[in-house]
């Protein structure tokens, strides 16, 4: 940090050769070194009288207490932690937990599933009742709904780097220390949270995981005398695919609608 005559020079410099009717923001702004960059921890011992954003020695052993002054001034800076403009924002790892980040933000970034869920009214009052008076509560929310619901808001909104999700890991009860199948995870997850859903009254609420999530295929067996087909219909939330060779992953699905002919009393193409 400059010495403090040397920076009220520095600052006040403009003031030689600008008339006073032609002083503007800019110049205010310069004369109290409202653009200095803040201190850095550990360089400075005490508040610096000549940088506005020095926050070194404000009174913090008033309102955290009795620290030690050599790990205090460890503390990284709090624009450190402060989410970019335009960058996403990041899911704590809690341990063993990167398979439930990694799906939270996939259906994160659905937006028909984000606008969904939304539209979910939440169980929580605004305000407890009591001897007629109304207290107000934070919210902490109730349902495993409601805690996607909350984690999709803070991923979208909010100002830090990165948010904990530890609330919406403890209501589904998993072991951080213990690595869980993923794909596992995701389909047990979902039945879930399509179970959770199918009691809103809004159908744009209730039917959001089948419209985003399932889908349908036929199995049908053709005769190949007559010609004569049936069809049995069956849904799919998920479809295993071998991989035995490099290929595209078009020619993967296509190969598990590929017909089959049994070459004995009847053919059957799927």
């Amino acid at each position: 940090m400059a010495p403090r005559l040397q920076l009220e020079k520095a600052a006040w410099r403009w003031a030689e050769t600008v008339r006073p009717e032609e002083v503007s923001q800019e110049h205010i702004e310069t004369a109290y070194r409202i653009w200095l960059e803040p201190c850095i921890r550990g360089v400075c011992r005490r508040n610096c009288k000549g940088n506005p954003n020095c926050l070194v020695g404000i009174g913090e052993h008033i309102w955290l207490g009795e620290i030690d002054e050599n790990s205090f001034h460890n503390i990284d800076d709090p624009n450190c932690e402060r989410r970019k403009k335009n960058s996403f924002v990041g899911l704590t790892n809690l341990g063993a937990t990167c398979y439930v980040n990694t799906f939270l933000q996939v259906w994160f970034l659905n937006l028909e599933l984000r606008q969904a869920l939304y539209l979910c009214p939440s169980t929580c009052s605004d305000y407890v009742l009591g001897d007629g008076i109304q207290e107000e509560k934070d919210y902490e929310p109730q349902t495993i709904c409601e805690h996607l619901q909350y984690l999709f808001a803070l991923l979208q909104n909010s100002n830090r780097r990165y948010i904990d999700p530890s609330g919406f890991v403890k209501a589904l009860g998993l072991d951080t220390g213990q690595q869980q199948d993923a794909q596992e995870f995701s389909k047990l997850f979902m039945s879930l949270l399509e179970d959770t859903l199918s009691k809103q009254k809004n159908p744009d609420v209730r039917n959001i995981v089948q419209q985003q999530f399932c889908g349908e295929y036929a199995y049908v067996t053709v005769c190949n005398q007559c010609g004569r087909e049936s069809k049995l219909l069956s849904k799919f939330y998920r479809t295993g695919v071998k991989y035995p060779r490099p290929q595209t992953v078009n020619r993967l699905y296509l190969g598990i609608f590929e017909g089959r002919k049994i070459r004995r009393r009847q053919s059957l193409f799927l």
